[in-house]
């Protein structure tokens, strides 16, 4: 099983890079012959690298370097004392969940100070734990910090607005899958700790299905545009197909990346458990339960948002005219 599952994450990998690679080759052969130099088109390779590795790499690096959770054994409290001492203290060092900075320093002081006064007590620093890492779950609004849910929501309304008006596929494409790894650098970083090995490499091969999803979506849906179907029908009723096509793809983007949101948060929430028998699909099936529940807020929030800056972008507009 696991064999045909690195087959087909290799072969999603291979269809990828073939399509990202064959555009980014042809731009800059066109960039090349527009500006009349070889250069031109080597320092667009150069910038296409760049970019990779800043939006790319970086977040991968960075999740890796967080602490998993740690695995607490059975009647050794020398040892889970130890691990639960160091998992402490870089929660402590690493609050910047908080964004106002003297509120962070505040609740920093306070979490090493509980550290010293619970340092052998596993019990007790088991408790601490588990406020912090609910604290950072849930949020919190007087302290003006965003839960795990509000983090997700707004990942997935970027992703529908961006994907929505870029009338790309390629550009679809590229977003989808750039935006779903900061996604997950997000949340690792917002909750101090990742999930194991073994589910981040899930993860990893839920976002390239969903980029190809996406990518197959938008042609689809090109495809479709103007004939008999979903996108034709709304189009006799004045809504111009393209409008349509938009929006469905930046709905479908959206829900996919609110599925990718779900599952790394069950994967924080219950640890290795997650991936262990059954369990395994039942967290996919949840997160898409999940993600469905929480769309039709996200699009109504999203519009909401762009409708009311846009009415103040025009009055902007008439009070200077």
């Amino acid at each position: 099983m696991k064999r045909n599952l690195l087959l087909i994450i290799g072969v999603f990998i291979g269809v990828l890079v073939i399509l990202l690679m064959g555009n980014v080759i042809t731009v800059a052969e066109k960039l090349g012959e527009i500006c009349h130099t070889p250069y031109a088109e080597y320092a667009f390779y150069a910038l296409v690298l760049v970019l990779a590795f800043i939006f790319v790499l970086v977040p991968i690096i960075k999740v890796h370097t967080a602490p998993e959770f740690p695995a607490l054994g059975k009647g050794d409290d020398t040892d889970d004392l130890k691990k639960l001492q160091s998992f402490a203290k870089r929660l402590a060092s690493n609050c910047g969940y908080i964004e106002d900075e003297t509120q962070r320093s505040r609740h920093q002081a306070d979490l090493r100070a509980e550290i010293v006064s619970c340092a052998d007590d596993v019990e007790g620093l088991k408790a601490m734990i588990d406020r912090e890492v609910q604290l950072r779950f849930d949020g919190n609004e007087e302290m003006g910090i965003s839960g795990i849910n509000s983090k997700m929501k707004e990942w997935a309304k970027s992703v529908f607005i961006i994907t929505s008006v870029s009338q790309n596929n390629l550009v679809d494409t590229t977003v989808v899958l750039v935006m779903n790894y900061r996604q997950v650098e997000d949340l690792v970083l917002a909750t101090g700790f990742r999930p194991t090995r073994a589910q981040m490499f899930r993860i990893y091969a839920n976002i390239l299905t969903t980029t190809l999803v996406s990518y197959c979506t938008s042609e689809v849906l090109s495809d479709l545009a103007g004939e008999a179907t979903l996108t034709g029908a709304l189009s006799n009723l004045k809504i111009p197909g393209i409008v349509t096509e938009s929006a469905v793809q930046g709905a479908v983007n959206s829900l996919l990346t609110l599925r990718i949101g779900y599952v790394t948060k069950t994967f924080l929430m219950e640890g290795p458990d997650a991936l262990a028998g059954r369990k395994r699909r039942e967290v996919s099936i949840k997160a898409f339960k999940d993600a469905f529940k929480a769309i039709p807020g996200v699009l109504t929030g999203t519009v909401t948002s762009m409708g009311k800056g846009i009415l103040g972008f025009f009055k902007g507009k008439k009070e200077e005219a």
